[in-house]
């Protein structure tokens, strides 16, 4: 069972993010991709030209608005950021925002599960619900969530499910992609309450990484989806520490050396920020041209 748009002729990679961008559909079983490593790839190139300059503009809004950033307060700490960001983070964060984008039983019941326990450790401390009534609630949420995995798989047809995913799969696909995005807020020490008004705008680059890792999910699988968000937290958090790395290496007691050695540093940095941005932005210019060609072919041959 798929949608009918599944079955079109493939085309470009950018007609292909394009149009499911504009009416996302759904299949029981991930498509078959004859080069997935190269198509996401591209497609992340693209979505870091399009985040970079959002990026910017929220670095300077987050200036008036923050006064720090979950990040910058662990700096101290690059073990505990790089596991966090690229080892722990990816896959939990695939499995709350897009396991559940395409059906199956387990795939529903173990975000519900994780969802659960984020809701019950937030409330414990809020102090909200007692430790003494935590475990007894994990029980009964980890019993409920089993049960309903057991119906599901037993006792429910998944066909009138993967009906209504095609009809709503829209809306989860954007959904989705928002609540990824607003789930950052807290990772900003806002300076006040009115700045929560503005705060859903600090987010943005996230909401717009969140339909390109959503579309990966749905379209390559889930495990890609999981790759490529550990690749993307593992490019900027890895040159982040490389580069506190590197500035603290030097021994010197010498204060200018040290200051032309953290200038080299900067500038070394600052090329290769450069060139890679010049290569994503030359996969983006080749992307743009197939697709055009891929318009007019489509407009000789109607």
């Amino acid at each position: 069972m798929t949608s009918s748009l599944a079955s079109q002729p493939l085309g470009s990679l950018l007609g292909r993010f394009y149009r499911f961008l504009r009416r996302p559909f759904y299949t029981v079983n991930v498509p078959s991709q004859t080069q997935p490593l190269r198509d996401i790839l591209r497609l992340y190139a693209l979505a870091l030209v399009l985040v970079l300059p959002l990026a910017i503009m929220v670095g300077l809004l987050a200036e008036k608005l923050s006064s720090s950033h979950a990040i910058t307060e662990m700096a101290d700490q690059p073990l505990l950021i790089f596991t966090m960001a690229v080892i722990i983070a990816p896959p939990l964060e695939e499995v709350l925002f897009r396991l559940p984008l395409r059906y199956t039983p387990i795939n529903l019941t173990l975000p519900l599960f994780l969802w659960v326990l984020i809701i019950l450790g937030t409330l414990a401390s809020a102090k909200i619900v007692s430790a003494v009534s935590m475990l007894p609630l994990l029980c009964l949420a980890f019993l409920g969530c089993v049960f309903l995995r057991v119906w599901l798989k037993e006792k429910m047809s998944a066909q009138p499910i993967h009906k209504h995913y095609e009809k709503w799969i829209g809306w989860f696909f954007y959904g989705s992609t928002i609540i990824f995005g607003l789930i950052h807020i807290p990772n900003y020490q806002l300076i006040n309450d009115s700045a929560l008004l503005l705060a859903p705008l600090l987010v943005t680059p996230q909401v717009l990484l969140g339909v390109f890792f959503a579309f990966v999910r749905l379209r390559y699988g889930f495990w890609w989806g999981v790759f490529t968000h550990a690749f993307h937290n593992g490019l900027l958090v890895g040159q982040m520490l490389l580069y506190r790395m590197f500035s603290s290496t030097s021994t010197s007691t010498e204060v200018d050396k040290i200051t032309i050695n953290q200038k080299l540093i900067t500038v070394i940095f600052s090329l290769s920020q450069i060139a890679f941005l010049l290569l994503c932005l030359f996969i983006v210019v080749r992307m743009v041209h197939e697709w055009r060609a891929e318009g007019q072919v489509s407009q000789a041959s109607s």
